[in-house]
């Protein structure tokens, strides 16, 4: 999609969305901020028109997500290394080949508003260097090598959707060519706006009738009863019902998760890694607010997030307490019905929903978040009653927080077996589940963020 600014720039002006994205970028470098909460200061200073907003988020999003794809064709028409120019030169040529590529801007508009932007962060001859780089790539940038899928799939993928190399490497072995092809294809589209409906106090089909004049369309899901997917324009919390809690904001994956544990009226249920409180809130739902829930986190502040949305979608049997489950859960030997344990994990699964996620993590992260996870689960092992469920789940894609924490865990504690998912889920979810018997979502086969899931039961 092609933007223009509402207001054309003169000779001498420069265009206000560029400045912000730019200046957005740049705090990105500086201070390892994120993009999104970047934007959302600058432009709460600026009274900016709706048009001017949306270019600024398109432009700085898009650079975030495709930088490496970008440096790749900027580097082409470059002779000096961008690692080695000025935080400022480096951004702008990023932006300007963007909106040659994506927003096919013609080169002599993207040329001239560019060297503006430069000379003013910048030196005239950071301004010539832009000039020419502009020139130049917006003559051939269609041209520019590009490792070949055949030759060198790491690269190709790496380079054409702009994912982190170790990522890539590590997706083509799990997954293979194809698949890794498809999933980071899936990671550079926008994912679907999706509501949970509090079906304790409402239905579907009555809130969409509410939202339908605010939306450009309304699709229920074809799995989740309580699931609408919304294309709008509106800020979702003004929209009729949101404040009153007749809906929340929640990723289809993520509702699917609290169907593993059945969860029933009068049972004891905590949610050990519980902040910002979807899934508590939807167990609650689930049970018609008729269980006792304990919202378990770590984080004060965020635990609070727990609290404000049960309050909103009135929610009245959810308790909260602070502290680390694994210090925690002594308190419970024995005692509880079902624990969710949505684990702190890579985040793998969410890259198309965080445009700037694919750039702060690594391959070591994963490892040391796989020790955490299982001690996460080993501490809620002797919690659950006889016959109690632990539903382990992420939002990650990486084995070695999925998979093979849930395996060493059954090979130690042979009182607990896997369950099949297959029963508990609100319908049949096609590639849903594993050979392995585990619940895997993924964004390129089922529009979700990528969800893994297991179900745990004690039989002894």
């Amino acid at each position: 999609m092609a933007y223009r600014t509402a207001h054309p720039t003169t000779a001498d002006q420069i265009c206000p969305a560029r400045k912000l994205a730019l200046l957005a970028l740049v705090e990105l470098e500086k201070k390892d901020a994120y993009v999104n909460l970047s934007l959302r200061e600058l432009m709460r200073q600026k009274r900016l028109p709706a048009k001017e907003r949306a270019m600024i988020t398109a432009l700085a999003m898009g650079v975030v997500k495709m930088r490496l794809y970008l440096d790749h064709i900027i580097q082409h028409f470059c002779d000096y290394s961008l690692d080695e120019l000025p935080v400022f030169a480096r951004n702008i040529l990023r932006m300007a080949a963007y909106e040659l590529i994506f927003f096919k801007h013609p080169a002599p508009i993207v040329g001239n508003e560019y060297v503006k932007l430069a000379k003013r962060f910048e030196h005239k001859g950071i301004a010539a260097l832009v000039n020419a780089v502009v020139r130049s790539m917006g003559e051939g940038w269609q041209s520019v090598p590009v490792p070949s899928l055949d030759e060198d799939p790491v690269s190709h993928i790496s380079i054409t959707t702009s994912h982190p190399r170790w990522m890539v490497e590590r997706w083509v072995k799990f997954w293979g060519v194809d698949e890794t092809l498809a999933l980071c294809r899936a990671n550079n589209e926008p994912p679907p706006l999706c509501i949970r409906v509090n079906l304790k106090y409402t239905e579907r089909e009555l809130v969409a009738r509410a939202l339908e004049f605010r939306c450009r369309k309304i699709e229920p899901s074809p799995w989740v009863p309580e699931c609408l997917k919304l294309d709008t324009t509106h800020d979702v919390t003004k929209l009729p019902g949101f404040i009153g809690g007749l809906f929340t904001v929640q990723d289809e994956g993520a509702m699917i998760v609290p169907y593993l544990l059945e969860p029933k009226p009068g049972e004891i249920i905590i949610d050990a890694c519980a902040a910002p409180g979807g899934k508590t809130t939807h167990i609650a739902e689930l049970t018609k607010d008729e269980a006792e829930i304990i919202a378990v986190d770590s984080h004060p502040s965020r635990l609070k997030l727990v609290e404000e949305n049960a309050v909103r979608l009135k929610l009245f049997n959810i308790k909260t307490l602070l502290g680390d489950w694994t210090e925690l859960a002594h308190q419970f030997i024995n005692r509880v019905d079902k624990v969710l344990l949505d684990v702190p994990c890579s985040g793998t699964g969410t890259l198309r929903r965080k445009v700037d996620a694919r750039w702060k993590k690594s391959e070591e992260q994963v490892k040391q978040l796989a020790e955490l996870q299982s001690r996460l689960l080993e501490a809620s092992a002797p919690v659950v009653r006889k016959g109690g469920v632990i539903v382990y789940a992420t939002c990650s894609l990486e084995p070695e927080e999925d998979e093979e924490v849930i395996k060493a865990f059954l090979e130690r504690h042979p009182e607990f077996v896997l369950d099949d998912p297959r029963p508990f889920l609100p319908s049949e979810i096609p590639n849903a589940i594993t050979q392995d018997g585990f619940l895997r979502l993924f964004p390129h086969k089922h529009n979700t963020d990528g969800v893994f899931a297991a179900r745990l039961r004690k039989v002894r």
